[in-house]
């Protein structure tokens, strides 16, 4: 199941979504429509790729919450949870080891942030879907929650979940004897949404801790409304989030 929603997820979306839209034109070229269609896929093409149009869909995802505000925590009954955001597989400068993906150590520098400041303990929690991966990447998390000075008993790893909603669902088993029911949830603010949602139906009081932005935080200038490759990027994580709430709405809801 899981491997066929990610093949799914990858035909819908840009740049798979587009391809498919200007292959259809192409194949109907000489109908109006078969024209409008290729003009389409080019037309997307080029809005997905600025600024813009990539902020318009990742502002409502990434301020929906707003950053933490390490002072207003309540640390009785609460732990921070790290959630997973891609394996590294096999990195050559790390002698062909598993270490962690962009989203991942983003999210983990921010969470070391959080428990050095705080003194909370911190859970790592990540299997290794859809990877060959020799570490799961909770443990990987946790190695490097180490490595960022936070000490031995402090960080906990669960390594077998595949998804958000097995994030929270093994969170909720693995803290239930350890007296914690409220969480620092430490992910990508565009991911955000969707994890509180998560996190909340399993019983937690959340406070979100979002990190690594999409969204431009500066004006914009005459290069924000040129296509760049890193912004369709962005786009497409966008489009690939709002996907993953309905799934999620119509699969756990």
């Amino acid at each position: 199941m899981l491997l066929i929603s990610k093949t799914l997820s990858q035909l819908l979306l840009p740049p798979g979504s587009l391809i498919l839209l200007g292959l259809f034109g192409a194949l109907f070229w000489k109908r109006w429509w078969g024209r409008g269609a290729v003009i389409l896929s080019f037309l997307l093409l080029w809005g997905l790729s600025i600024e813009p149009v990539r902020d318009s869909l990742t502002e409502p995802l990434e301020f929906s919450y707003s950053a933490l505000k390490i002072d207003q925590l309540k640390t009785d009954g609460t732990a921070i949870v790290l959630l997973g955001g891609g394996i590294y597989e096999n990195a050559p400068e790390y002698g062909g080891r598993d270490e962690l993906g962009r989203y991942a150590m983003m999210r983990t520098i921010y969470a070391a942030d959080v428990a050095q400041k705080s003194g909370l303990d911190v859970y790592a929690t990540g299997g290794k879907p859809l990877t060959q991966a020799d570490e799961p990447e909770g443990e990987i998390m946790r190695r490097w929650l180490l490595r960022l000075g936070l000490k031995e008993g402090r960080v906990y790893a669960e390594n077998a979940s595949n998804n958000t909603w097995e994030n929270a669902a093994f969170m909720k088993n693995m803290l239930a004897g350890k007296g914690v029911n409220r969480v620092v949830l430490v992910t990508s603010a565009w991911h955000m949404p969707r994890a509180v949602w998560c996190f909340e139906s399993h019983g937690f009081e959340v406070f979100p801790a979002p990190t690594d932005y999409l969204t431009e935080q500066e004006s914009y200038d005459l290069r924000s409304y040129l296509p760049r490759w890193t912004v369709l990027s962005d786009s497409g994580q966008a489009l690939h989030e709002y996907l993953g709430i309905l799934w999620y709405r119509l699969r756990y809801g």
